[in-house]
């Protein structure tokens, strides 16, 4: 069925978590918004992110659209379902970051709740993904792939089950910044030779932001059909403090300690065990290989 018929089989997908709790009725809201509209609505609703994925891969393998509902956890979901059943996707942010959301304009959650039946009547946008290849098989990410700073944020983040949820993120990074860690890769672009360096972060890019804001990547484009690196020199504490300052507001690319390149594809390894992070999801232990998707996902707003 074309995804702008009248009636539709919808799947929406939510995460009772997301916002810390605070938004955990918008996925029910999201899916009586749907029903109201005429279409027929299969509701998910879980804790366990691997239990969400398996239920929502089983029933988009004959649906006309899906709706997720939550932050960049959920869309990380939705491209790992949509990459095999090419089902085009729609997004309601209720995350605490929303950072792949907030690339294509999609703020409100209020909004995106009301305007899902016009949303569902209207051509997808075709937007890039990454296809990573690690040791246990492939995954599919929307944002950002960090192996750095931000990816040890998110590991400590999910180490830290006695703080309340509502502040674990903030805490997780107040923790990593008492004692950065400088690691050393092997980097490859495209056919290029590989060569060794040691950073404090390296992140991979198919839009700007991540970790609920940090402009990491401002040349990042989801529409160009390439990836964007960014990565430092060695850095002593107060120079990786002053530079994250100015991430935040996309201003650290300009400066000598700091480079960025386009590429393809990126392969990446450590003679370190290092874990890589996507959209603020665990992936694995290095080595890795990212290419961009171009078009792959299709978008529905």
């Amino acid at each position: 069925m074309a995804p702008y018929a009248v009636h539709m089989h919808v799947v929406v997908a939510a995460n009772p978590h997301a916002r810390f709790g605070r938004a955990k009725t918008a996925g029910a809201e999201a899916a009586a918004k749907l029903v109201e509209a005429g279409h027929e609505v299969h509701f998910f609703e879980r804790t366990s992110w691997e239990h969400l994925l398996a239920d929502v891969r089983d029933a988009c393998s004959d649906t006309d659209a899906l709706v997720v509902v939550g932050g960049d956890g959920m869309v990380h979901l939705a491209v790992n379902v949509v990459a095999e059943h090419e089902v085009p996707f729609a997004i309601v942010p209720s995350g605490s970051g929303n950072d792949f959301a907030k690339t294509l304009g999609l703020e409100s959650l209020d909004a995106a709740i009301a305007g899902l039946p016009e949303a569902l009547t209207r051509d997808p946008i075709q937007v890039d993904a990454l296809r990573i290849r690690h040791s246990a098989g492939v995954r599919y990410a929307a944002g950002i792939v960090s192996v750095g700073f931000d990816a040890d944020v998110n590991r400590r983040s999910f180490d830290l089950q006695r703080v309340p949820s509502r502040v674990r993120y903030e805490a997780a990074i107040a923790l990593t910044l008492t004692n950065p860690h400088h690691r050393t890769f092997e980097i490859a672009f495209d056919d290029d030779e590989p060569f060794e360096l040691s950073t404090l972060i390296f992140a991979i890019a198919n839009h700007q932001h991540f970790g609920g804001g940090i402009r990491i990547a401002p040349e990042a484009d989801v529409f160009d059909g390439k990836l964007t690196t960014v990565w430092a020199d060695p850095l002593t504490r107060i120079r990786f403090y002053r530079l994250l300052t100015k991430a935040l507001r996309g201003r650290h690319t300009g400066e000598r300690d700091v480079h960025v390149q386009d590429a393809q594809r990126v392969r990446l390894w450590s003679s370190e065990s290092v874990d890589a992070f996507a959209d603020g999801e665990k992936i694995g232990a290095l080595p890795i290989e990212v290419e961009v998707c171009p078009g792959l996902l299709r978008v529905l707003r």
